[in-house]
């Protein structure tokens, strides 16, 4: 199937420094949201295992929400990255057809299980598989991907080697998982489907946008969200990494004020149409 585009001028929305800008409405461990008009709630039953969403994720679905935006019943998306499931639960609360929630963390297969079912979800839509986007192999091409790939540059003295690092943390700068989107995309979705991807500004969204435009894909941004990078979990490393940060902007490969970033809700269309089956 084609995604239609959404024609509305890109919006940006500014959250407040703190908690109280915050797109969730309860504890970091447990929240509810609506997406598409049913109210959904998400659970972590261990945040060390599996990181509670952020909101550099949740922009993804608020920037979903609007007029306009892709058609989701029917599709069969990849919720690439899944953790917690929330892409998942959204998606198939949504209508799509089916999901698959791929992620390197073998706790995110329960979790997401969990949340599809604690939604009264039918978690036969559902398949979680375990692996690195490296290693692999879909059955089939997907309508829709979707992804909130980590976006913090690697250093050994705060590795932990945890559902936090998993999410938040990537080598090569913070660009490590992005790399991988970029050389598996084609393999990864249909003709005339969409890359839904929630982009931090500390990871060269120009590199990105240029490379998948020059590959044929139109590119269409959604929604533009400032918020404080998330440095809360990483207090006693916070200069080390906002050294690492500094280093990747003067090479052009990260932008940021002080400790604010953006998050740019990318849809990215591969050109061609498919029919579905």
């Amino acid at each position: 199937m084609t995604i239609a585009p959404d024609r509305t001028p890109t919006r940006r929305r500014v959250l407040p420094a703190g908690d109280n800008g915050s797109l969730w409405e309860a504890r970091p461990s447990c929240g509810t949201f609506e997406f598409r008009g049913v109210r959904l709630r998400l659970m972590v039953d261990d945040p060390a295992e599996v990181l509670f969403p952020t909101d550099c994720g949740l922009s993804l679905l608020s920037a979903l929400n609007g007029d306009g935006c892709p058609a989701l019943e029917g599709v069969n998306a990849l919720d690439l990255g899944a953790g917690s499931g929330i892409y998942s639960v959204a998606l198939l609360a949504a209508g799509a057809g089916r999901v698959t929630a791929l992620d390197i963390n073998p706790a995110s297969a329960a979790q997401t299980s969990m949340n599809v079912m604690a939604n009264g979800l039918d978690v036969t839509r559902l398949t979680c598989v375990t692996s690195s986007l490296e290693r692999y192999t879909p059955v089939e091409r997907f309508d829709l991907v979707i992804t909130n790939p980590p976006h913090l540059p690697y250093d050994p003295s705060y590795a932990r080697r945890d559902g936090l690092e998993t999410a938040l943390v990537a080598r090569r700068g913070g660009l490590a998982v992005y790399d991988s989107v970029l050389e598996r995309v084609d393999t990864l979705l249909a003709p005339g489907g969409a890359l839904l991807m929630a982009h931090s500004s500390l990871a060269d969204i120009p590199r990105t946008v240029t490379e998948l435009t020059a590959r044929g894909y139109e590119t269409e941004t959604l929604e533009i969200f400032e918020m404080d990078i998330p440095l809360l979990a990483y207090a006693e490393h916070k200069e080390t990494m906002l050294t690492l940060l500094k280093e990747q902007r003067a090479a052009g490969r990260a932008e940021f004020d002080g400790t604010r970033f953006t998050v740019h809700a990318l849809m990215f269309r591969r050109p061609g149409n498919v029919t579905r089956r």
